[in-house]
């Protein structure tokens, strides 16, 4: 017990590692400690090890079957591992031992919104702010199923329940945010919050905010720099690491739908981000006597391994290069490789047939990429940056999406209204990806066809 007190401690004041150690000590003393089993759990899991966690809490229960804290942890991590079912049923025997549990509910909540249930999802996420008044995450969750839902009027709101979570930092600035009102004669410094592809998505606005009579200046990713600078009615463009001063008012790039009052139907239009001629022609010079059609591949996300929950939803939505194997062979497609980091060292190595070219490491930021993109004919891409610059571009982009598809993405639809150009090739079950590679493979071969077909003489 005290070296499971002491781990306690160290988990309270946020020392995760030291915190395992001490439950580890509890655990050679004693190991049907289901309490220190449970508590392993935790810290192991915050850590990153959501294997050693899931088996962590069943140990925790082989010693005390009806122990709620441990059926409800064990279903968290299950989610967070993509085993949905496995987590619905643990959420639901923790429920059955302490119906108020919050934690649970929220994790049933989520479980149901990642299989598409959105109205149990809401209800369930609704019972949690029954009992916790103002929960930030129940309040973020339940945006998620309500925008996920096409109900962007209560859903808006709701996702500011952003900045009380810890995986979103605020960006701390002393003028008020910009939450609609007229904004004609002020300056209004709009910046990024979270990935590449989020500003990507809703830097939309800002054209839209300079046409109301504001003056915009971006504080964006310093990848994204060179490629927003020219967007009309930007006056100026900062990276997120820069000092600047002289602005009014701030509105974070995800708060501006709410802001605009957008509902489905209103969605600014794509295409909206610009291409100058001299991004394009060293690639044009490079494809100039390519007569196959252009087909950009990515295979794989951004692991942010500093942010758990988005690492476990990168794992589920990344591939590997070898996985687009049924992609070889299509006739008259040539694939440009548009993956960067870790995994754009498997382009070195294509599966048999399939004929890639990689340019990558001489694009030095997102104007390259999108000097490039323009000069394809198709991308196909898993649900990252790329599919966002592609949509905002106005190029054809088809988007492998996992099960548990991101809220963007709404429901029940392989189009979007976000970006027109855009196709989504949704899993049908969580993980199973070789029927997803193989509908789209199909669907390349007879794009490829048709394609060939009206450019023959």
């Amino acid at each position: 017990n005290a070296h499971n007190n002491r781990g306690t401690a160290a988990w309270d004041e946020d020392r995760a590692a030291e915190a395992a150690g001490w439950y580890r000590h509890a655990l050679v003393l004693d190991p049907a400690h289901a309490e220190a089993w449970r508590n392993l759990g935790l810290a192991v899991g915050k850590l990153g090890g959501l294997e050693e966690a899931v088996g962590a809490y069943g140990r925790a229960l082989a010693v005390e079957p009806r122990h709620a804290d441990s059926l409800g942890a064990a279903a968290n991590a299950q989610r967070m591992l993509g085993r949905f079912a496995a987590a619905e049923t643990s959420a639901r025997r923790a429920l059955a031992l302490r119906p108020d549990f919050a934690e649970a509910l929220n994790t049933l909540g989520v479980v149901q919104q990642c299989g598409g249930a959105l109205a149990a999802s809401a209800i369930t996420l609704e019972r949690v702010l029954v009992l916790r008044p103002g929960d930030a995450v129940a309040r973020f969750n339940l945006s998620l199923s309500l925008l996920r839902g096409g109900d962007y009027a209560r859903g808006w709101p709701l996702y500011e329940a952003r900045w009380e979570m810890e995986e979103v930092p605020a960006r701390p600035l002393s003028v008020p945010q910009w939450r609609g009102e007229d904004p004609a004669g002020r300056t209004i410094l709009l910046h990024a919050e979270q990935g590449h592809g989020d500003t990507l998505q809703f830097v939309r606005y800002a054209p839209l905010l300079a046409r109301r009579g504001g003056r915009v200046v971006l504080a964006v990713q310093r990848a994204l720099t060179r490629l927003l600078g020219p967007m009309p009615g930007v006056a100026a463009v900062h990276a997120l690491d820069e000092p600047i001063a002289g602005f009014d008012l701030h509105c974070p790039l995800m708060s501006l739908p709410m802001a605009f009052g957008t509902t489905v139907a209103t969605i600014p239009a794509a295409p909206y981000l610009p291409v100058l001629a001299e991004w394009e022609a060293p690639w044009r010079a490079r494809l100039a006597g390519e007569r196959r059609l252009r087909v950009g591949l990515v295979w794989a996300g951004d692991p942010r391994p500093h942010m758990l929950n988005a690492n476990v939803v990168d794992r589920r939505r990344s591939l590997t290069l070898a996985a687009l194997t049924p992609l070889a062979g299509t006739p008259g497609v040539v694939f440009v490789s548009l993956q960067k980091g870790g995994p754009a060292a498997q382009a070195k190595a294509p599966p048999p047939g399939l004929d890639l070219v990689d340019w990558m490491d001489e694009a030095g930021d997102f104007a390259d990429t999108a000097g490039l993109v323009a000069q394809l004919d198709l991308v196909i891409t898993v649900d990252t940056s790329v599919a966002h610059l592609a949509g905002g571009l106005g190029k054809p982009v088809w988007v492998l999406s996992r099960h548990d598809a991101c809220w963007r993405w709404l429901t029940g639809r392989d189009d979007s209204p976000w970006y027109p150009s855009l196709r989504l090739y949704r899993q049908e079950a969580p993980g199973d990806w070789t029927s997803v590679i193989g509908r789209l493979a199909a669907d390349l071969r007879a794009w490829a066809g048709r394609a060939s077909g009206d450019c023959a003489p």
